[in-house]
């Protein structure tokens, strides 16, 4: 037996691989969870939701749109942003085979190191459960 990774997806939905030993997220989370949605002006970083599902590009591109609308980005950026966003666009699916509708997180809980995270799940490897 072993934990499920705890990573929602901007879709709403929960990553289903395995998280490492001892850790809550999988291999691809641990190494890839960032802040996401926000626009530092101090600094001027523009830090964009993850773009690993069709909901994560359309958040994103609908960030680039709301801030090169304020004026915070210029047009060179928010195009280089958007041919970006058009070929994440064309690499990831629509949905997954394995999402189904009521696979959806129901129950967030914040960490303070890691963020906002998915409840704990258990998963089985089929060669050590009879379960399965």
């Amino acid at each position: 037996m072993h934990n499920k990774c705890r990573h929602i997806l901007p879709s709403g939905y929960k990553c289903d691989a395995a998280a490492l030993k001892g850790k809550v997220f999988c291999y691809h989370h641990t190494t890839s969870r960032r802040p996401a949605n926000k626009h530092i002006v101090e600094t001027g970083m523009l830090l964009l939701p993850s773009v690993e599902d069709a909901s994560g590009v359309t958040l994103a591109i609908n960030q680039i749109l709301r801030q090169f609308g304020k004026g915070h980005i210029d047009r060179l950026d928010a195009g280089t942003f958007s041919h970006g966003l058009q070929i994440a666009a064309s690499l990831v699916p629509k949905m997954s085979r394995d999402q189904r509708p009521g696979d959806t997180v129901r129950e967030l809980f914040e960490d303070p190191i890691r963020g906002t995270i998915g409840p704990e799940k258990k998963g089985c490897d089929q060669e050590d459960c009879v379960d399965c």
